[in-house]
């Protein structure tokens, strides 16, 4: 067996200890050269993937590689271009590899040993500590005429940041690539410029971290990570800051200390600046200066695209009857479409069955029985309404009694799901009421449903009387 066969069969068998997603992730782009000796060395992309495949993954990997190759291998890892390679190890010669003694190493073959080194774990400290996740690159994501404008403004960041759009602002509907984009920027920044200090978080965690700072008395703490360190800031769901008048004061200062000394700033949000309500003009005016990218819907083809993609990185392939199917059921949210995913690779490996649409609509029946049943925002108030004994022009009003709000949640519940409108059109089918609002009382209902039988059996009856497939 060569090495590539040897490799191939100890991925497979990585499968049976680790999930198939992560398998793909993380071993996607790497190769087995060496297998002979004791030693096993494995070539990755980088000092950042062999330190994260060291930390979490190296049991899994050892008894992997003594399954495959009958006998125990001390793993060690080579990654081009590695500063703190001390080893230049000589490949022993094998049947498979034809070697003879005295025939040169490559280049590229510098060993890092399983051996902690200070600079690879920098390197993955880095990445760790910026928040990015690493499966959210630019080469995973799928570009489509939704989503091309905002991919090449955010390629453009990446290879200059600071240079074309500060700050440039990615908005679009939950699920529809924003977070991926502003993943794929700090990644490609941090792989350009090894000493780029990139920063991501979410304005909720934002506002967090200023209310810590100054309960424990720890501002300038906090000043010095945004304003003086961070050479990159990635801000996400920047619509958060609706509102909260302490917060906006110390973004906006945030901003300025950043913009001013020439380093890069990317927002995104589920609405244009224009349409974050209680937003401080002055902030407003600043997300407006620079670049402002939106994202759609995919298109048909792009979502099958997609799919494709999301599918072979969970490790399994699904015929075209059965995409389609998939397809059918998520109406452009990708995010929904990564739950299906993620679900249908885990009844293939439960029940190990040929993976078809018959497979599918057997074991997932509520999502594949057929079409959805459309329905519309004011039948679900109405059915609402009628459950709860009440009028449906209570649930739209102001009125913000006990008795109204826990329907009102409900029907906002209920909209979400089953819908395909974005927060701000829900807020006008609910009398106009602000997106933050539609969100909270998203949340609030989601929190209940574990909690709360009862609140569980009043949504299914609810959607039974509109004969829509229940959870």
């Amino acid at each position: 067996m060569d090495l590539n066969a040897q490799w191939g069969a100890i991925k497979h068998r990585l499968q049976d200890e680790m999930d198939t997603r992560d398998v793909m992730i993380w071993f996607k782009d790497t190769e087995l050269i060496h297998l002979a000796g004791g030693k096993a060395v494995v070539q990755v992309a980088n000092a950042y993937y062999a330190d994260w495949i060291r930390d979490n993954y190296l049991g899994a990997l050892s008894r992997a590689i003594q399954q495959v190759a009958g006998g125990s291998a001390e793993v060690m890892f080579s990654f081009a271009d590695d500063p703190t390679a001390d080893l230049m190890m000589k490949r022993e010669p094998t049947m498979d590899d034809h070697l003879v003694d005295d025939e040169p190493e490559p280049d590229h073959a510098r060993v890092a040993p399983v051996a902690p080194k200070a600079a690879a774990r920098s390197v993955a400290r880095r990445a760790l500590g910026a928040g990015l996740n690493a499966s959210m690159t630019f080469s995973s994501f799928v570009v489509g005429p939704c989503n091309q404008f905002a991919h090449a403004a955010a390629e453009a960041v990446a290879d200059s940041p600071a240079s074309h759009y500060n700050p440039l602002f990615i908005y679009g509907s939950t699920g529809l690539g924003k977070t991926h984009l502003m993943h794929a920027i700090g990644h490609h920044i941090q792989a350009r410029d090894p000493k780029a200090r990139v920063v991501y978080v979410t304005a909720e965690n934002f506002m967090n971290e200023m209310i810590n700072s100054i309960r424990f008395k720890r501002t300038e703490d906090f000043r010095t990570k945004y304003r003086e360190n961070a050479t990159v800031l990635l801000v996400d769901d920047i619509q958060f800051l609706s509102g909260r008048e302490r917060t906006q004061e110390e973004f906006f200062h945030t901003f300025n200390a950043l913009q001013n000394s020439g380093r890069q700033i990317v927002l995104t949000s589920d609405v244009e600046p224009s349409h974050i309500k209680a937003l401080e003009p002055r902030l407003r005016t600043r997300f407006e200066g620079g670049l402002i990218a939106d994202t759609q819907p995919p298109d048909r083809e792009t979502l099958l695209a997609i799919l494709g993609q999301k599918c072979e990185q969970a490790g399994f392939y699904a015929p075209p009857d059965l995409a389609e199917a998939i397809a059918n059921t998520v109406h452009g949210n990708v995010r929904e479409l990564e739950g299906i995913i993620n679900r249908i690779s885990a009844l293939k490996r439960l029940y190990h069955e040929p993976l078809t649409l018959e497979f599918a609509r057997r074991h997932m029946p509520k999502l594949f029985s057929g079409p959805k049943v459309k329905v519309t925002v004011p039948a679900i108030i109405e059915a609402v309404a009628r459950f709860h004994n009440i009028r449906a022009a209570d649930i739209t009003g102001k009125k913000r009694t006990r008795t109204l709000t826990r329907p009102r949640h409900m029907a906002m519940y209920l909209a979400r799901h089953h819908t395909q409108l974005s927060f701000p059109e829900l807020g006008r089918e609910f009398g106009g009421r602000d997106h933050s609002t539609i969100q909270h009382g998203c949340r609030k209902i989601q929190a209940q449903l574990d909690a709360d039988p009862d609140t569980r059996y009043a949504l299914q009856l609810i959607e039974q009387s509109l004969s829509l497939p229940q959870r």
